[in-house]
C-alpha cells in the first residue's frame, strides 16, 4: 500500500500506527512533486469483483469478459474494491443475491459505503432499497456521482449519520475496521430487523478472538452463518435470530 503525504510524518505519527497495528512495516522514500492522483489512475484498471461483476474505471472501456461492469470514479474516497475486505464483502452480497426469493422486496444498508461499490453491488443483485451511509462528506459525493454513472439512482446515499437512521433493514453491510465495529454494534443491530442478516469485514485475523468475544459472544441473538479469511482478514456472516 502507497500513501503520499505532502510532508515528512514525524514519530509521533509512526508511534500511533505501531500502537495500532503491532506489525506493520514501512518504508519511507521522497519523490519529486508530481500529480499523484493522474499516476495513480495509470495503475487502477478493470478487475474482477466477484462473479460476473466487474469495477472498471470511469476512464476506461468495460473489457469483453465484465459481463456486469460497475463503473466507478474513486476520487479522494477510500473504496476501489480491490481491498481483501470489499472482495469477502462483494462475495457475501453476491452468495445473498444468489439465495433471494424473487417475488419479496428486500433491504439493506451499506454502513462506511465509501466510494458506493457494495451498495451497488446489492441494488443489481436485486435487492429493491439499498441505503448507504458515510460520514465522510466527500465519499459521499463520490458515492452519489458513481450512483449517477451506473444509472442506479435509486439507491440513497444518506447524508446523516448510521445514528440518524430510523428505518430498520433486512440486511446490514459494514466493511469497517474491527475497533469501529465494536464501537458502533448497538447502533449496527439497531438498524438490523428481527430475523436479518449481517455482513461484517475488516477484522484483522489477529484480532478475531477479541472482536468475536466483544461483538458475537455477547449478543445471545447472534449466529454464524459464514466465516471467511483473507489476506490476514476476516469476515462474518450472520444471523439475528
Amino acid at each position: 500500500l502507497d500513501v503520499y503525504f505532502t510532508e515528512r510524518p514525524g514519530c509521533e505519527f509512526f508511534d500511533k500506527l505501531t500502537a495500532w497495528i503491532p506489525k506493520i512495516k514501512w518504508d519511507i522514500r521522497e519523490e519529486e512533486n508530481k500529480d499523484w492522483l493522474a499516476e495513480w489512475k495509470k495503475g487502477f484498471v478493470p478487475f474482477q469483483l466477484v462473479g460476473p461483476y466487474w469495477v472498471v474505471p470511469s476512464w476506461h472501456e468495460a473489457p469483453p469478459e465484465a459481463l456486469k461492469p460497475v463503473k466507478i470514479d474513486p476520487g479522494m474516497a477510500f473504496g476501489t474494491g480491490t481491498h481483501a475486505t470489499t472482495k469477502m464483502a462483494a462475495y457475501f452480497v453476491h452468495k445473498l443475491g444468489s439465495s433471494l426469493k424473487k417475488d419479496q422486496s428486500y433491504s439493506l444498508i451499506d454502513v462506511g459505503t465509501g466510494t458506493g461499490i457494495l451498495a451497488m453491488l446489492a441494488r443489481q443483485e436485486g435487492i429493491a432499497t439499498v441505503v448507504g451511509v458515510e460520514i465522510d462528506p466527500e465519499a459521499r459525493r463520490v458515492a452519489k456521482e458513481n450512483i449517477k454513472l451506473n444509472n442506479l439512482e435509486d439507491i440513497q446515499i444518506s447524508d446523516g449519520t448510521l445514528e440518524q437512521i430510523h428505518q430498520q433493514f433486512d440486511f446490514v453491510v459494514a466493511n469497517i475496521i474491527d475497533g469501529v465495529l465494536i464501537k458502533i454494534k448497538d447502533e449496527l443491530l439497531r438498524v438490523l430487523k428481527p430475523g436479518g442478516q449481517i455482513f461484517l469485514t475488516g477484522i484483522l485475523s489477529e484480532r478475531d478472538n477479541d472482536f468475536f468475544a466483544e461483538f458475537i459472544e455477547t449478543s445471545s441473538h447472534l449466529q454464524v452463518i459464514r466465516r471467511i479469511e483473507k489476506d490476514e482478514w476476516v469476515g462474518y456472516w450472520l444471523g439475528a435470530q
